[in-house]
Parts: C-alpha cells; structure tokens; sequence
C-alpha cells in the first residue's frame, strides 16, 4: 500500500511541476534572473526558455532520473551496506527490504520536485516586485524545510532497517 501511496503521489507531482512550470512561465520576463545576490536582487540572467528548460530539468528530469536509477540499482541489490544487513538481506525478506528501499527513493523524489516548485514560486514573487527581488525570508525558510524533510527521511531510514526485536 504504501509504495502505491509513494509513486502516486510522485506520479502526482511531477504532473503537477509540469503543467505549473509550463503554465506559468509566461508571466516571466525575456530575461529571467538565474542567480541572485544576497539582498535578493538578480545579478545572472537567462532567457525565459532556458529558464523553462532549466527548472523543467531539475523539477522533472532529476527526480525521475534519481528515482529510476535507485530503483534500478535497489531492485536488484543482493549486497547492500545496510545496518543489521543479514537480517534485512535473508532470502525470506530481501524483497520487502528493496521496495522499502524504492519507496524510499521515490519519496526523496518528491521532495526534490515540490522545493524546484517552491522555488519557481518565488521566483514568479520575485518578479512580481519593481525591482524584482527574491525572498530572503522565503528561501531560507524553504532551504531549512528541505534540509529538516531530508533529515528525517534519513532518520526514518535508519528507523525502518534498525534492529529488530527478538522474536
């Protein structure tokens, strides 16, 4: 159940990042800012269809080649470097062990397409301002979201392979 929840959502997710990206695009100027100061003020620019491009590439193309690749390699494992690996890699469980690890992949590539959408969010903001500016506020709050979700993704790894109980 829960590795139909997981590619759902992503499945999800990724619809969602390209009709947004590609919908809302348009309200960008020709150039768009690709790099900001630290005051929040553009500084690099690129065309609006590189800009496109770009946040397409890494809100779409990056999380699907991140989740096939560990799909793949995960799928397939037989030696793993897990902790209790004996445990987890026993004829009996080695099956449910790689599609936990899958799921887990899949939900990293969640989180890598909802913060490219976060950010095209705010620099849609951005460019909502004379001069346009990004958040500083936002960026920050949103880099520290990512940094805590990806923190407890590894916890929650590390949870799941944990030792089991004597039985």
């Amino acid at each position: 159940m829960m590795q139909k929840t997981a590619w759902t959502i992503f499945i999800l997710l990724l619809v969602f990042a390209a009709f947004f990206v590609t919908r809302s695009t348009a309200a960008l100027p020709p150039l768009v800012g690709s790099h900001f100061d630290a005051a929040g003020y553009p500084n690099a620019f690129m065309t609006r269809g590189g800009y496109m491009r770009l946040v397409l590439w890494l809100g779409i193309g990056l999380p699907v080649a991140l989740v096939a690749l560990l799909t793949l390699v995960y799928s397939r494992a037989t030696d793993l470097k897990l902790p209790n690996r004996d445990y987890w890699l026993a004829p009996e469980r080695i099956a449910r062990t790689r599609a936990r690890l899958v799921v887990h992949g899949v939900w990293m590539g969640s989180l890598l397409v909802t913060m490219v959408c976060f950010v095209h969010w705010l620099v849609l903001g951005a460019y909502r301002r004379i001069p346009p500016q990004l958040s500083n506020p936002w960026i920050e709050a949103g880099l520290l979201t990512f940094f805590l979700i990806t923190l407890g993704w590894i916890i929650a790894l590390l949870i799941v392979f944990r030792r089991p109980r004597a039985q």
